[in-house]
C-alpha cells in the first residue's frame, strides 16, 4: 500500500514539474518575441488635437481697451500609415482653424485657415532609402481678408489658391521621427476658382485662367520630437523651384509646433508659420499663434 502511494506520488511530481517547465519555456519564448515595430506590417493611427482659447473683459477700465475678447483656434493632426512587406502608403493631414472677436470688431475674424493633405507611396528599396511617389493638396476652407479702417478687402477663398502636387522621388526616413522626399521633376497645379478673381492675374495664375500648372523640383522634410518629457516639437519646411518660370526664387513653406503640456490634456501651444512665394507676396509671410488649452493625442 505505502508503495502504491509513493508510485502516485512520484508520477503526480512529475507531471507538475513537467507542466510548470513546459510553461516556463513559453514563457521565455514570448518574453523574447520581437515587438512589433514602425517597420511591422498593419495599419498605424496617432494624432493629437489641440484647442486654444482665449477671453477677457473689461467694464471701466481707465486705461482703455476692447471691451470684450474671445478667440478660439483649433488644430487637427493625424497620420496614417500602412505597410505591406517592403510596401508603405504614408497619409498626414494637418487642419486648422481659428478666430478672433472683440467689441470694435462687430464679428469674429479669421485669424487661421489651413487645409494640407499628403499622401505618399513607398517600395524600400535599402533599410532607410524608398522610391515612391507624394502627393498633396493644400488650400483653404474660408474667404480670407485684409481688414482696414476702409473696411475689408477679399485675399483669398478654398480653392484660391489652392495647391496639387505631384513628385514621384525618393524618400529618405531614419526613423519615425524624420523624413526626407526629393524629387527633381514635380507637377504642381496651381487654382483659382474664387469668380471674384477670375478677371485679376494673382497667385501665379493669369487673368482669365483659373488654374496654371508649374513643373519644377521638390524637397519637403518632416521632424519630431521630445525636446524634454513634458514638450514635444514639430516642423515641417517644403522648397519647390518653378524651372518654367524663375528657378531661383524659391517658394518656402514652414510649420513649426511646440507644445508644453501641464497635465496629459492641458498645454500651451506655439505654432510659427512662414511662407515665401513671390507669386503671392513678395516678402516673407510669418503667422504666430500662442494659446493655451486641451491637447489631446488620438
Amino acid at each position: 500500500m505505502k508503495s502504491t502511494i509513493l508510485t502516485i506520488f512520484c508520477i503526480t511530481a512529475f507531471i507538475n514539474i513537467y507542466s510548470q517547465d513546459k510553461i516556463v519555456k513559453e514563457l521565455q519564448i514570448a518574453g523574447t518575441r520581437p515587438i512589433q515595430s514602425l517597420d511591422s506590417n498593419g495599419w498605424k493611427f496617432s494624432g493629437a488635437f489641440l484647442l486654444n482659447l482665449n477671453q477677457g473683459v473689461l467694464s471701466n477700465w481707465a486705461s482703455g481697451g476692447e471691451e470684450s475678447v474671445l478667440g478660439a483656434n483649433a488644430i487637427f493632426n493625424y497620420t496614417i500609415n500602412f505597410r505591406h512587406g517592403k510596401n508603405t502608403w504614408d497619409n498626414y493631414f494637418d487642419l486648422a482653424l481659428g478666430f478672433q472677436n472683440a467689441t470694435s470688431f462687430g464679428k469674429f475674424r479669421k485669424i487661421d485657415d489651413r487645409i494640407d493633405v499628403t499622401s505618399k507611396i513607398g517600395h524600400q528599396v535599402n533599410p532607410h532609402w524608398y522610391i515612391g511617389v507624394l502627393s498633396n493638396f493644400n488650400s483653404q476652407s474660408l474667404p480670407g481678408y485684409q481688414y482696414t479702417l476702409k473696411g475689408e478687402e477679399k485675399l483669398s477663398n478654398f480653392l484660391t489658391p489652392g495647391k496639387i502636387t505631384l513628385s514621384p522621388g525618393l524618400d529618405y526616413k531614419t526613423s519615425k521621427r524624420f523624413s526626407l522626399f526629393t524629387s527633381p521633376v514635380t507637377v504642381r497645379w496651381i487654382l483659382k476658382e474664387d469668380p471674384d478673381f477670375y478677371n485679376v492675374s494673382k497667385f501665379g495664375v493669369d487673368s482669365a485662367c483659373i488654374s496654371n500648372i508649374e513643373i519644377g523640383s521638390f524637397v519637403t522634410a518632416k521632424f519630431s520630437a521630445a525636446v524634454t518629457k513634458w514638450a514635444t516639437y514639430r516642423g515641417r519646411i517644403d522648397l519647390f523651384s518653378n524651372y518654367k518660370r524663375n528657378p531661383g526664387n524659391l517658394d518656402v513653406l514652414m510649420n513649426n509646433l511646440l507644445t508644453m503640456k501641464f497635465t496629459r490634456v492641458l498645454a500651451t501651444n506655439i505654432s510659427l508659420d512662414l511662407v515665401y512665394d513671390d507669386d503671392i507676396k513678395k516678402r516673407l509671410q510669418l503667422k504666430e499663434i500662442l494659446g493655451v488649452g486641451l491637447t489631446v493625442k488620438l
